[in-house]
Formats: structure tokens, C-alpha cells, sequence
């Protein structure tokens, strides 16, 4: 059973409920999100985001790039977050850049709800190859399931014109 409702409330708050949680857009720190949380296998912080290992990797590399600040799902999204997106992206090609990963080695990108098992925004950074039959859930081109980076920003530029 998918529990996941949004509500847009009279102060132009957004609230999404998943998992037994209403969640506040922006809010810090949920008691129960993971990845706001101290973490281990950290490559990269700074004031903004966070990056770190996938605890279980799908591709030779697999880091995956957060913000601090806690936002849900890419549903969420405003083209006031554009900035965000890009820096995550290029924090990402930065990351796979510095271990030998190039473009046509390199993807990055987000699950659509409610095919993310984590609510905290996370982009995925891949270097590959794939392990085992992963590429499915990564496809090149997008899918159901998974929205690459670059497509993310294109949505995001038209939804700001």
C-alpha cells in the first residue's frame, strides 16, 4: 500500500505524507530521515550538501549527492530549486571527474516517487559499469522510475520561462 499525499497549505507551505510522516518542505532533520543524520562513507560536505557511498552500490562507483536542507521527493520541486539541482549535478560530475569517470562513463540522476526508497532528495552518481542487471533501474533515457539530472534541469528550466 503507497501512503503519499501532498498538501498545499493557506501560508503556501508544503506538507507530503509518506510513510506514517508528514513531512514539511524544507524542514530540518526529521527524526526519521537517514540521510539527515551524521553519516559514514563521506567523500564531500560542505554547507549545503552532503555526498557519500550508496550502501549498496549498483555500478563500479555509485555516490549519492543530498542536500542538508531536507526536501522529499523531485515531486516537490519548484523552479526556485534549480540552483540546488545544478549544484548537486555539479557536485556529482565533479566527484566522478576526480575518479577517473568521464561522460559517456558517468550518470546521475533521481527516482520518481514512489519508486525512491529514502524521502530525502538524492541524486544518484554512477560510475560505470553497472553491477549485475542495475542499468534497468538507471536507464540512459529516463524512465517511470528514473529521471536523469539533465532532463530534471530541462523540466525545471521550462517550468521557470
Amino acid at each position: 500500500m503507497l501512503l503519499h499525499r501532498s498538501v498545499i497549505l493557506a501560508a503556501g507551505a508544503f506538507v507530503v505524507f509518506a510513510s506514517g510522516y508528514w513531512i514539511m518542505r524544507g524542514q530540518k532533520q526529521p527524526k526519521h530521515c537517514v540521510f539527515c543524520h551524521p553519516l559514514e562513507r563521506v567523500v564531500y560536505e560542505d554547507d549545503d550538501f552532503i555526498a557519500f557511498h550508496d550502501i549498496k552500490p549498483d555500478a563500479q562507483l555509485h555516490l549519492l549527492v543530498i542536500p542538508r536542507k531536507h526536501y522529499g521527493t523531485i515531486k516537490e520541486l519548484r523552479a526556485g530549486d534549480m540552483p540546488m539541482i545544478k549544484r548537486m549535478y555539479e557536485i556529482g560530475q565533479q566527484l566522478l571527474e576526480e575518479r577517473g569517470f568521464v561522460e559517456d562513463t558517468a550518470r546521475f540522476g533521481f527516482h520518481r516517487p514512489p519508486f525512491n526508497s529514502i524521502h530525502h532528495l538524492h541524486m544518484h552518481c554512477l560510475g560505470l559499469p553497472f553491477k549485475s542487471r542495475a542499468e534497468r533501474m538507471f536507464p540512459k533515457n529516463g524512465s517511470l522510475w528514473f529521471m536523469p539530472a539533465e532532463n530534471l534541469i530541462t523540466t525545471m528550466s521550462g517550468q521557470s520561462n
